[in-house]
């Protein structure tokens, strides 16, 4: 009998593939949780605004919830916060979690992993643990937190999982107060073994509508400007124009997952399209995960562009941040584009003859 050789492909592919077929049946594959808004660092860019007037979840109405979700077909499932390590029943939440058999990711400022945490991650390894990481510097990376001493006890967590060799991903979010290091950042990380690099420049409005956060964008020149400076970032975008012919412009309000395939949970147990839409929300304290997944979101992903709005006709979308839950931040309207979205999206499009000739 000869030898059988079966085809490999990447995980990345592999969930890809698989994720697309579920999106199709409208199956909450993706869910994302914020287990707490509190959170022991003070970003200056941070959009969570922390209500102690709220209850948050108790630990018997989240195993509630996870039976729940996994009764529904939930497979990844992001733990985030605010800093979610701050509830002293983080590990129970995990552990129930991880042994009904979700594939966790744990978005986390690094800051409060301990040896016992690290060691408990690594005898119940999550999928990927996401670690933010907004300089290599002390002094700016502690002008953005706003916390003294934090930059050293981020770097320690993220050696305590590098010892481990837990998987990781390091992320930054490009700013007026880091500007210059981002792609330090990025050397830094490629320099460390098997750790991923992540990027973003998008900062929005806070949940309360402060727009205070937003003083720390980058122009659109200067995002554009880190993105053409860096060759992955460069081809990401040579591809995108490359394949913007198969591309179509949109006629729906929302063209991404949320309340297809994916979800999210505030501290608070309200079910929500994502984590920018927050209203409107469905109450896990008076309903079920199924009811407000099949009820609620198909109404709410129903919307269309409105005939009249600059972004149902607009050429340039496929470039542009702009989502109904960001409009609604930044302008209290989901239709309204945001212009500072706008302003980016023709800063790339300029890019375009330089990089596809």
């Amino acid at each position: 009998m000869g030898d059988c050789i079966i085809p490999t492909i990447s995980y990345e592919d592999f969930a890809n593939g698989f994720g697309d077929k579920v999106q199709a049946r409208g199956k909450p594959l993706c869910g994302q949780w914020e287990i707490t808004f509190r959170c022991n660092l003070r970003c200056v860019h941070c959009y969570i605004v922390d209500d102690p007037a709220k209850k948050e979840l108790t630990f018997p109405e989240i195993t509630d919830i996870l039976d729940q979700i996994h009764h529904e077909g939930c497979l990844w499932l992001c733990f985030t916060g605010g800093e979610p390590l701050v509830r002293e029943d983080f590990l129970d939440i995990y552990t129930y979690a991880k042994k009904k058999g979700f594939l966790i990711t744990l978005f986390t400022n690094g800051t409060l992993i301990t040896p016992k945490i690290a060691d408990y991650l690594q005898e119940y390894p999550p999928f990927m643990i996401d670690i933010t990481l907004n300089s290599i510097t002390s002094q700016t990376y502690e002008r953005i937190t706003q916390v003294p001493g934090s930059f050293e006890r981020c770097l320690q967590g993220i050696h305590l999982i590098l010892e481990r060799r837990l998987p990781l991903t390091l992320k930054s979010i490009g700013m007026i107060l880091n500007r210059s290091e981002i792609l330090k950042i990025k050397e830094y990380v490629e320099g460390l073994e098997d750790v991923r690099f992540r990027y973003d420049s998008v900062i929005i409005p806070r949940l309360d509508g402060s727009k205070e956060p937003c003083q720390f964008r980058l122009s659109p020149h200067q995002v554009v400007e880190i993105e053409y400076s860096d060759h992955n970032m460069r081809q990401e975008w040579k591809e995108c124009f490359q394949s913007y012919h198969e591309l179509t412009e949109p006629e729906d309000l929302f063209r991404c997952g949320g309340g297809i395939s994916s979800f999210n949970i505030s501290p608070y147990g309200e079910l929500q399209l994502c984590h920018l839409l927050r209203r409107p929300s469905f109450n896990l304290r008076e309903g079920s995960f199924r009811e407000g997944f099949y009820q609620l979101f198909p109404r709410i992903r129903s919307a269309k562009y409105h005939t009249n709005s600059k972004c149902k006709d607009c050429r340039l979308w496929y470039l542009c941040p702009q989502c109904p839950g960001r409009a609604q931040l930044e302008n209290g309207d989901p239709q309204i584009p945001v212009n500072y979205f706008c302003e980016l999206a023709h800063e790339r499009e300029a890019m375009k003859p330089i990089l596809v000739k």
